[in-house]
């Protein structure tokens, strides 16, 4: 049985701790982390320890000439390796496998494995259900009472923390299966970032407002929804809507004091809007991927430069 590198590398440490004899020790240890039902037979294991000793290298001398085809038994190495480990690089399966990297990937495609993107999604839990579609139900009654048009006059507002590095990139993060996981990727913060606040209506998107600390209500008040409320004229702040979700500091006392207070009760808020729903802004669902596709296309170097940035494309969006 042709044996991975991985494979190598445990039975040359396993050999050596034990007296340098490939005992049935050995055999057990080996069959227990790797689950063969096959053991490799001891006179390819002696002649392992001896290239290991002669040369001390475990991998295989690169061959001359065309390469051969892919047995049947190298296809099930593989298929075996991306099962234990999906997320490994074609490159290290090459190297797991001792086969080249353009005849590992065409093993890989014979066996019917296909690259998944990562993606990125919010949690969902079981009671959520019926509050999301109950208020999807009021806002199709919403619009069924005011007309389309009063999507001009409701602004849908977020927030997103923008980090200097980058966020994750998706574009390089794959899972290699015969069917889709549907994997859910956890990336640690950044350090550098900037929030960013934005409100979008159906007809313009008021922001970037930038924030650089976490929010409290006070904050909220006095740094986002007031330079917010100011770029309303007159005539909309008498017939505007205005959403936020549920966060505390968005439902506290004061912050609501102050938002009835420029809109009365044309609010989308706390008990009306579901928990863990910001899908169904236009902010979540469409305007910070785009955002984040577009801004680090340059790299932007410093907090500065991606204010910058943002401030630009959203500027485009705006014509």
């Amino acid at each position: 049985m042709p044996l991975s590198l991985e494979e190598r590398f445990f039975l040359v440490k396993e050999v050596y701790s034990h007296g340098g004899k490939y005992s049935k020790e050995v055999q057990n240890i080996f069959k227990e982390n790797f689950g063969e039902e096959q053991l490799p037979d001891r006179h390819c294991v002696d002649a392992l320890m001896k290239k290991f000793e002669q040369t001390g290298s475990m991998q295989d001398r690169p061959r001359s000439g065309r390469p051969s085809v892919i047995n049947n038994e190298a296809l099930r190495d593989v298929t075996k390796k991306l099962d234990r480990s999906p997320h490994k690089s074609l490159r290290r399966l090459s190297q797991e496998v001792g086969m080249s990297l353009t005849s590992t990937y065409r093993a890989v495609k014979k066996q019917k494995f296909f690259p998944y993107k990562v993606s990125a999604v919010h949690e969902l839990k079981a009671q959520d259900t019926e509050k999301r579609v109950s208020f999807c139900r009021w806002f199709q009654q919403f619009i069924d009472m005011n007309g389309e048009n009063i999507l001009n006059d409701t602004f849908f507002t977020d927030d997103a923390w923008f980090h200097l590095s980058g966020y994750t990139n998706r574009q390089n993060s794959r899972s290699w299966a015969t069917e889709n996981p549907h994997e859910i990727f956890e990336k640690p913060l950044h350090d550098q970032k900037i929030g960013v606040s934005c409100a979008v209506s159906r007809s313009r998107i008021i922001g970037p407002i930038f924030f650089d600390s976490t929010v409290n209500s006070d904050r909220y008040i006095k740094n986002i929804f007031v330079p917010f409320s100011e770029q309303l004229t007159a005539s909309e702040k008498q017939r505007t809507w205005f959403q936020q979700d549920g966060a505390t500091t968005h439902t506290a006392r004061a912050t609501m004091t102050a938002v009835r207070k420029v809109f009365g009760e044309r609010v989308i808020s706390q008990d009306l809007w579901p928990p863990r729903s910001p899908d169904l802004t236009p902010p979540d669902f469409y305007l910070w991927g785009k955002l984040k596709d577009l801004v680090y296309a340059d790299n932007p170097r410093s907090i500065n430069d991606l204010k910058h940035n943002i401030r630009q494309i959203i500027c485009r969006y705006q014509m």
